[in-house]
């Protein structure tokens, strides 16, 4: 089984891709949220994640 880590960061890395639609975005908030829930992440590492996917759908909004 792949690290909640190491798929979040694949997740947020498709995103910031331009043809990765930005509804994308929803996929990924619902699994950030079920892993804390599921404490596979800390409550501190959910923020990290937070953070990041707000940076790069803020990013897409802006370049768009």
């Amino acid at each position: 089984m792949r690290s909640p880590h190491v798929l979040l960061d694949q997740q947020l890395e498709a995103l910031g891709h331009p043809e990765t639609p930005v509804s994308y975005s929803l996929i990924i908030t619902r699994q950030i949220t079920d892993m804390m829930m599921d404490e596979r992440i800390t409550l501190e590492e959910f923020n990290h994640y937070c953070t990041r996917l707000n940076r790069i759908v803020d990013g897409r909004k802006e370049a768009a």
